[in-house]
């Protein structure tokens, strides 16, 4: 029965390992193929497209308030929903996507007890996971009149779906040159 233990692994407890070592994954693939991905007319369209949904989207989010009552909710009241651990929703394929649009991704975390992405004003990733996107508690739906929530809804739904695209692109391109064993790139840990 001992004899056993030898294939156990100390699981290191701090979040921050997990999203650490996917950091230095997406390096890897960024510096080894992101010149063939910035290549490639169909990946750079998709890249586009998604870029201009992000927008939109956080347009919307301003106008209607949402960041500023994120914002109140986690930085003034020390409450919200970017504790720490969210941290891991964030796939490689979304680090990688960062990378794309030449977002800085941080190596360390700011805020104690928050997730490793946010900052004094908030997130400071541009490409984000769905979880991070869709997020509306009452607090915020209290915020919307029906119309406004249909809006929003809509909107960020375009969004994930083109997220959903080029996650896929990518995932079947790196498949394609390096082989079907990177599962990994769809590990979030957190849920």
């Amino acid at each position: 029965m001992l004899k056993n233990l030898k294939y156990l692994r100390i699981i290191d407890p701090d979040p921050t390992s997990l999203i650490l070592e996917k950091i230095r994954i997406a390096d890897e693939l960024f510096t080894d193929w992101g010149d063939y991905f910035l290549k490639d007319k169909k990946f750079l369209e998709n890249l586009k497209n998604y870029e201009e949904a992000i927008k939109k989207s956080n347009k919307i989010m301003n106008e209607l308030g949402t960041f500023e009552e994120c914002y109140l909710c986690s930085a003034v009241e020390n409450a919200g929903c970017c504790k720490i651990g969210l941290e891991n929703e964030v796939t490689i394929n979304i680090l990688l996507i960062n990378m794309f649009f030449k977002v800085e991704i941080p190596k360390n975390r700011d805020v104690p007890g928050k997730c490793f992405f946010v900052g004094p004003t908030g997130c400071k990733i541009f490409a984000r996971p769905y979880l991070c996107r869709e997020y509306f508690c009452n607090r915020l739906l209290r915020l919307f009149s029906p119309e406004e929530y249909a809006l929003i809804t809509q909107t960020i739904s375009e969004e994930l779906t083109l997220l959903y695209l080029i996650n896929r692109y990518i995932r079947n391109e790196l498949e394609f040159l390096l082989g079907e064993f990177l599962l990994e790139l769809d590990i979030t840990g957190y849920s």
